[in-house]
């Protein structure tokens, strides 16, 4: 944690000189939550100390320049409900007693919505598309000054370096994101770029605008964040974030940030898999494999009328990761898309689907590298026990990934449960 006047970073708020109201809290473990899943609540998390713009005293706009990043997250109560949204916000004042919720984030409400005295900057990630507002869609991301009608938005997309396109990006995932805003007071150009948590800083912002922040920002200003909640409904998480007036906002350490709280036990998810009249946690784990491959692989895990090497679906996933080429796998209805998303699930489904249940993550791991709270492991090109290659064979030592010693080990699954699994299919 890095603090001064005029700028400071937070992996995790526990400690934090962050002034909260509402629905806002920070857990135990430094996450801060601005909503829960309550209906018509706000919620507000402010850095405590003003900052000085020093507008009065500027001959340069440089003076107002400023960077800010943070990871966050919008989970909604209902998968994949729209739940209002929240916002970054630069703000003359912490008092939001007059301020309404719902579409106004609980920033203003319909009789000062627009008013040049209100100094506001806000950069909405929204989720529901609110026609008196002029809202493109229900996944947008918008540049507000002093009314909750953004001056510009667009459509949530991140742009990946390595393959040069814009990817889609849905706000109420429920997995973690970056936002970067920079703002070049010579320039007057204000930037807003977002990605996945796992992803850099994409070389493309999401939005890009020329604006004069000098009429609205004034000399002492509250940076923070809001949010709120309707009818439907979902809690906002902000992970760390950092912030810098005069330069360059610094990285947040992605290793270092709290997890999301889970919202199933990972008993309940053992449960929706151990169907197998034999299963244990290992064939649990090992038929979970089998289902990630399946789905995102669009296929059986057995198909006796396919070419030889592509009759079972494992070792065929597994021959083209080794290739270098694990993508080829993909259900080619997808047309392409979601390729990150899509490279996690089928590497996960071959760590899950090895033959030694030593080896295989648990059910609360497959959690976090699904969630983005934990990288995936890489693994050992010279595997030997995998999917149906390996069954029966004991432990393989080949088998190598980065999981400790000391995680839960399962005893081996019967050749019958597991062969049930990969004949059957789920």
């Amino acid at each position: 944690m890095a603090v001064d006047e005029n700028q400071f970073m937070y992996n995790g708020f526990e400690g934090a000189h962050i002034q909260l109201d509402g629905g806002a809290k920070i857990h135990s473990n430094g996450l801060l939550q601005l909503t829960n899943s309550s209906q018509h609540q706000i919620g507000h998390a402010f850095y405590q100390l003003p900052v000085r713009f020093h507008t009065s005293s500027s001959t340069l706009n440089q003076d107002l320049s400023f960077s800010t990043h943070f990871v966050f997250a919008i989970v909604p109560k209902i998968t994949n409900m729209s739940c209002c949204g929240m916002a970054f916000a630069i703000t003359p004042s912490t008092d939001f007693t007059h301020a309404i919720g719902n579409q106004y984030f609980g920033l203003l409400n319909i009789t000062n919505n627009g008013l040049p005295s209100n100094h506001l900057l806000a950069i909405e990630l929204d989720t529901i598309p609110n026609p008196e507002f002029n809202d493109t869609d229900d996944n947008h991301v918008g540049i507000d000054i002093n009314s909750l009608i953004s001056n510009v938005s667009a459509t949530v997309t991140y742009y990946s370096n390595t393959e040069q396109l814009n990817r889609s990006l849905l706000l109420i995932s429920g997995s973690p994101m970056h936002v970067w805003i920079e703002y070049d007071g010579f320039e007057n150009v204000l930037n807003v770029t977002i990605a996945p948590i796992m992803s850099p800083k994409p070389d493309v912002s999401l939005l890009s605008t020329h604006i004069n922040l000098s009429s609205i920002l004034l000399d002492s200003m509250y940076v923070g964040f809001s949010a709120s909640t309707a009818l439907s409904t979902g809690n906002y998480y902000i992970l760390g974030w950092s912030f810098n007036k005069s330069g360059k906002a610094q990285g947040l350490e992605i290793s270092k940030l709290p997890s999301l709280p889970h919202r199933r036990k990972p008993g309940l998810g053992i449960t929706e898999l151990s169907r197998t009249g034999k299963a244990t946690t290992s064939t649990d784990v090992f038929s979970f494999g089998a289902f990630l491959l399946e789905v995102a692989c669009g296929r059986r895990p057995i198909q006796p009328q396919q070419s030889p090497d592509e009759v079972v679906l494992v070792d065929w996933v597994f021959e083209k990761w080794k290739e270098g080429a694990i993508l080829e796998t993909s259900d080619p209805r997808l047309g392409g898309d979601y390729l990150e998303e899509m490279e996690l699930v089928l590497k996960l489904g071959l760590l899950c689907s090895n033959s030694d249940a030593a080896t295989r993550p648990s059910m609360w791991q497959v959690m976090q590298y699904l969630d983005g709270d934990v990288l995936l492991p890489e693994i050992i090109h010279d595997i030997t026990s995998i999917g149906t290659t390996g069954l029966g064979n004991e432990a393989s030592s080949e088998f190598v990934t980065s999981f400790p010693s000391s995680i839960v080990k399962y005893s081996a699954p019967s050749i019958s449960s597991t062969e049930s699994i990969l004949t059957c299919g789920r």
